[in-house]
């Protein structure tokens, strides 16, 4: 029997085919956060969506999916004795329902809530199809791992729940595969603030052993110790959610190899420091991480990249807001980092580090218009000397390795400007050539044969003499 699952809130929402990851409280009901976790209180041990198993709330018939018409290699797990009620162990029908099965498997699993101890391992260029993640549901409460795709190509799920209730269980490990996909698939697990530490251990998917090219899609992984860990490189989560888990992400074996793109994906959690640790995290040595168009907020830190031994080769952050209590970026180790478009911001009552950049392990890196939510801009004083920095009006870390050319735009406007407090122009070179200083403290400088300094300064009269500025280099 499933346990830890609260009746009313959790039960009402899977029986009306609304989705747990969004629903939204009024009066004080189910809260969208909470809800998320709703599954893991510690209450009386009561079956998984009893709700759900009244004559009221049954449908009338088992819908076919319009994706079996085409597909003459499509098995309906409830024609194999599979019940759906989430009391009945279900693991001998998919059993059957997969027996003998070759790489033209479609299985269909209608509406319901699947009680399984395990399933049977798929061939290369199976389906597995349901009505909804919320509504088509495999619940596990072993303690190892419910799907094990190793050695396969190309294995899709698709409208499918996940649910893994053991203290460590894993939902998913994809080892030595390719080209798999998870389309509208929720993965959930028991973490929560509440509870944590008991389900720390909980693993949603696993990527290893030179898997890639494996993409998830619209899909939700929520409410584990560790949402995704990552020991390959290149897979890709696109339109996606992480949930309410102790570590979003996880790059993972310091071997130079994991790596990731996630496009379009969030990252969130609640105000409970227990619930959320880190959001995404590479923690040594690393291949390609890219982000673009991602959300964080709820974590004590967003984002931590590298470690002391090493980081990613590239890491990319490009159209991002970044909210966490206590650091929003940490950037530890990263050969190449590129950061653009991105909003730190503090968690609501947290006042957090917004940048912190290792000067020694991350010397090099471009930043364009990163906006601070407590400031105009992040500070240049912020980045390593090395670092290309571009802003609101503002530019540092250039260097010229070949002649740099300027031409004038007209008469009047100058091709090169100094500018000091409240941009007074200080000096500059004119669209003709000619360089004016526009304050005596600004003329040039030259150094001695002795190394003492002297400024060439203009009296009234228009003679030109020279001020001593003895040995210390002025600035």
């Amino acid at each position: 029997m499933i346990r830890n699952i609260r009746r009313g809130g959790a039960e009402q929402v899977a029986a009306s085919g609304g989705p747990p990851a969004e629903a939204e409280a009024s009066g004080g009901s189910v809260n969208r956060r909470r809800l998320l976790a709703g599954s893991v209180a510690a209450a009386a041990a009561i079956p998984l969506l009893a709700a759900c198993s009244s004559d009221d709330d049954a449908p009338a018939s088992v819908p076919e999916s319009p994706d079996l018409a085409e597909s003459p290699n499509a098995r309906n797990v409830k024609a194999f004795g599979a019940i759906g009620d989430g009391m009945a162990d279900d693991t001998a029908a998919f059993a059957a329902a997969c027996e003998g099965a070759d790489d033209r498997l479609v299985l269909y699993v209608p509406s319901g809530t699947y009680l399984v101890n395990e399933l049977p391992e798929l061939p290369s260029f199976a389906t597995v199809i349901g009505d909804g993640g919320d509504l088509s549901v495999i619940v596990y409460e072993g303690s190892g791992t419910l799907i094990e795709i190793d050695g396969k190509q190309r294995i899709a799920f698709k409208r499918i729940g996940i649910f893994v209730t053991g203290e460590s269980s894993t939902a998913l490990s994809i080892s030595q595969s390719f080209r798999c996909s998870f389309d509208s698939v929720v993965i959930r697990g028991n973490h929560s603030g509440d509870n944590y530490p008991q389900y720390d251990k909980q693993r949603g998917v696993v990527l290893s052993g030179n898997s890639g090219g494996t993409a998830f899609i619209n899909s939700d992984i929520n409410n584990f110790g560790i949402g995704l860990t990552s020991k390959c490189i290149q897979n890709y989560v696109t339109s996606s959610k992480f949930t309410s888990n102790r570590i979003g992400v996880l790059g993972t074996g310091s071997d130079h190899n994991a790596g990731l793109s996630l496009t379009n994906v969030e990252f969130v959690s609640d105000n409970n420091p227990n619930t959320t640790d880190i959001h995404l995290i590479v923690d040594g040595a690393a291949n390609d991480w890219w982000l673009t168009n991602v959300w964080f907020e709820g974590s004590s830190t967003a984002i931590s990249i590298g470690g002391s031994t090493g980081g990613p080769s590239q890491f990319g952050l490009i159209n991002a807001k970044l909210a966490a209590r206590e650091i929003c970026l940490d950037l530890r180790a990263c050969r190449q980092p590129y950061l653009a478009n991105v909003a730190l911001d503090p968690d609501a009552g947290s006042n957090p580090e917004e940048i912190r950049i290792d000067s020694t392990n991350c010397p090099e890196g471009t930043a364009i218009n990163l906006i601070s939510g407590s400031a105009f801009d992040v500070p240049v004083s912020l980045f390593p000397q090395n670092w290309k920095v571009i802003g609101r009006g503002v530019e540092s870390g250039s260097t010229f390795v070949s002649p740099v050319v300027m031409r004038k735009s007209n008469e009047n406007s100058d091709i090169l400007q100094f500018q000091g407090d409240g941009f007074r122009v200080t000096a500059g070179v004119t669209a003709s050539g000619a360089w004016i200083s526009e304050d005596a403290g600004a003329g040039v400088v030259l150094r001695g044969p002795d190394g003492r300094y002297f400024r060439l300064v203009v009296n009234g009269s228009g003679q030109l003499t020279t001020e001593d500025l003895g040995m210390t280099r002025p600035r």
